[in-house]
């Protein structure tokens, strides 16, 4: 891994000598060997010059101090023609300290900012005061540092403390004035410095009256990188980044953006995993992770963020979102992709079967079909008394209707008394006669449980013993089983299409069902938490509170399966933990009712629900010098096509949705609901039994008519007497 131990400075010593002596004695011997308006007319003959060279389109801005304001008198805005654009002019005493700029500063800082201006004039003798100043422009992003930048020369501005900000300001121009009152124009050598090493690179010597050649200044410097070597944070993340074990090698997304970019911009990408040291152990990892913090003091997980934001790497990849947290450490380049973050969340299978034969309609539909059976069969029933109280018969049969409500209302002369049945010829009498010669013909519809039991019977398609001897109950006979063939038509139907039909899936597919199941929530960023908490929305706030931080485990998988957890990250990642981890089949076999989510077998589900769709993108140093460029290239690589061709290899073998079980097979399991119908016809029936037997031994055997050596003798006093 690439790490900066050491700065080789390779400043010629005739060219860095002088200058801290001359930046001390300057003001001294100005008035004596150097005359101070000599000096002025020199300089601002040169910035005239090169301010000619720039081609300011915007404006220019100029920070100067007390030595170097008389340079930009009148005479100096007139020398620059006609082409006059707007300039910022900013004056600066020597004892100011321009790392802590006061609010006019700040204000005529933001102000060039906001303008954009092309060029910077910072012509400031005191090198400590510029050195603030670079570090406070360069730490709060207080002016486009890829903008020309003309400074005078100090040795004490090429320091180790120093470094990165020449890697950023890249298009400066140092300005060194010589014993001879010539100037010599120097600039830093890039790329040459991303390797750790500054060198300062000559372009050209001034004298008074020579004009200089404009086409060496100013060049973009960051365009070919001439084949440096900038080392790549990696952090593996499917598809972004992966690793292939079997050759070492890495592949993805973003493995081939950052190849793209490699062969636009010409440099060799070095990879290393940020995750994974040699040389530092897991507990100093952990440690000088937690030091990575933004600005409002929120920890940032993201190991590689720190990789960048430390200078030990130009770049960092593995499926970085767009935080505001990583904006104050790094730059983040344009959205190559967006991704969908949602939850992976168990899921369940009800085992429903014993219930096949009642599914086929609701609670509703059943309880409508349970009264339509009692309503039709009272309505069989009062027809038949209606029939028979208009009949010619009717005051013979009507005594045998509602017998239960005239119990106690029987004529006296209806009864028998108890002391005939105690009459040997009255017992002889029953034994002889037949119940057809005593009892007359009676319709099938004349006695209730009669109308209860062919009611049921023709719902269930039964025919009837015979068909009813009046016409009106014929004529309700055949509506009825009209009715019957439509509702066992219904019903078929609906049992044919859930045999037919794999059972429905229990599955989590917003946040409110979420939170309504009391998951576990997990992630592997602090960031993806403060996202939930910071949101607007009081149901995602929730979920963030509950929401725990941990990393991906072996048995993160079994875990979700057995629905102890739901874990956040994008869709393609959760689909690519589904599809290769083996140990969901083992948890689904052992998965149980759990946190509400349901019973049967268990299995991972995709939430369908997007939380967000969150741009991913890569991360530079800050200030990067190269992100422009960085993030053209990766408009051109989207624009074509390239990346959303480069996303499907890489998940076109992972399953889009969770895999159907199979469809009209009847199985055993299927099946179990008419063994349950038959448990229970079977209990219902010895029920009966039980009952019915009960009934006999303390009803009919206590009769003084029954008589177990002539158990005829009972029945037929009830034909012939029922009510007694």
């Amino acid at each position: 891994m690439h790490r900066w131990h050491s700065i080789v400075f390779l400043i010629w010593w005739w060219y860095c000598l002088p200058s801290p002596i001359m930046s001390q004695e300057l003001h001294i011997k100005f008035s004596n060997k150097w005359p101070l308006d000599e000096y002025h007319s020199h300089l601002r003959q040169l910035l005239q010059q090169l301010l000619s060279l720039v081609n300011v389109k915007r404006c220019f801005a100029i920070i100067t101090d007390d030595i170097h304001f008389p340079i930009y008198d009148r005479s100096y805005y007139e020398s620059i023609g006609r082409n006059l654009c707007p300039s910022y002019m900013m004056h600066v005493n020597e004892s100011q300290d321009l790392g802590r700029p006061g609010k006019s500063l700040e204000l005529h800082l933001s102000a060039m900012k906001a303008s954009d201006c092309d060029l910077y004039v910072i012509t400031i003798l005191n090198a400590g005061q510029v050195k603030r100043l670079l570090k406070y422009i360069y730490r709060n992003r207080s002016l486009n540092m890829q903008r020309k930048y003309i400074l005078l020369h100090d040795s004490r501005l090429f320091v180790e403390d120093m470094l990165h900000l020449w890697s950023v300001f890249v298009e400066c121009l140092f300005l060194k004035r010589l014993m001879d009152n010539s100037f010599t124009i120097s600039t830093i050598a890039y790329p040459g410095i991303l390797s750790g090493v500054l060198v300062a690179k000559q372009l050209a010597t001034w004298s008074f009256g020579q004009r200089i050649q404009g086409s060496v200044f100013f060049i973009d410097k960051t365009k070919n990188l001439k084949g440096a070597q900038l080392p790549v944070a990696i952090a593996e993340h499917y598809p972004m980044v992966q690793l292939i074990r079997s050759s070492n090698v890495y592949q993805g997304v973003e493995i081939d953006i950052m190849n793209a970019l490699a062969k636009a911009l010409n440099f060799h990408p070095i990879y290393y995993n940020a995750n994974v040291s040699d040389t530092m152990d897991w507990n100093d990892q952990q440690d000088q992770q937690n030091d990575y913090y933004d600005n409002e003091t929120r920890l940032i997980d993201s190991l590689i963020i720190g990789e960048v934001s430390r200078h030990v790497a130009r770049f960092a990849i593995g499926d970085l979102h767009l935080f505001q947290a990583y904006s104050h450490l790094v730059e983040l380049s344009y959205p190559h992709n967006f991704e969908c973050l949602t939850f992976l969340t168990p899921e369940s299978t009800a085992d429903n079967s014993w219930q096949t034969f009642i599914l086929p309609f609701s609670g509703g539909m059943w309880a409508g079909v349970l009264l339509s059976l009692f309503v039709v069969g009272s309505v069989f029933y009062m027809i038949s008394f209606l029939n028979a109280m208009l009949s010619n018969d009717g005051e013979n049969n009507k005594k045998t209707f509602f017998r239960c409500l005239r119990w106690n209302r029987l004529k006296s002369e209806d009864r028998v008394d108890k002391n005939v049945w105690q009459r040997s010829s009255f017992r002889i009498a029953l034994m002889r006669r037949r119940s057809t010669a005593v009892v007359k013909y009676r319709d099938i519809f004349d006695d209730y449980p009669n109308c209860i039991l062919l009611t049921y019977s023709m719902l269930l398609y039964v025919a009837l013993p015979r068909m009813p001897r009046n016409w009106p109950l014929r004529v309700l006979t055949g509506w009825y089983w009209i009715y019957c063939i439509l509702l066992v038509a219904t019903y078929r139907a609906s049992f044919t299409a859930i045999l037919a039909n794999p059972a429905a899936r229990i599955t989590i597919d917003t946040l409110q069902e979420l939170l309504y199941s009391h998951l576990p929530l997990s992630t592997e960023l602090t960031e993806n938490r403060q996202f939930f908490l910071d949101s607007s929305d009081s149901v995602a706030q929730q979920l963030g509170t509950s929401m725990n931080i941990m990393t991906h485990s072996n048995d993160m998988i079994a875990r979700i399966a057995k629905g102890q957890c739901a874990y956040y990250d994008n869709e393609f990642y959760l689909r690519y933990l589904r599809s290769t981890d083996d140990s969901v089949s083992d948890a689904a076999d052992a998965a149980t009712t759990t946190n509400g989510v349901g019973s049967g077998s268990a299995a991972l589900h995709i939430m369908h629900e997007c939380v967000i769709q969150m741009p991913v993108v890569i991360a530079l140093e800050k200030n990067s010098a190269i992100k422009e460029h960085v993030d053209t290239y990766i408009k051109y690589l989207a624009e074509s096509g390239l990346i959303a061709k480069w996303l499907r290899d890489a998940i076109q073998r992972l399953p889009a949705e969770e895999e159907a079980p199979q469809e009209a097979l009847m199985n055993l399991r299927k099946f179990w609901s008419s063994f349950v119908a038959l448990i229970i016809g079977y209990l219902i029936a010895i029920c009966a039994i039980l009952a019915e037997n009960w009934h006999f031994r303390h009803y009919i055997m206590k009769h003084p008519m029954y008589d177990t050596y002539c158990p005829s003798l009972y029945y037929n006093f009830k034909r012939l007497y029922p009510d007694q």
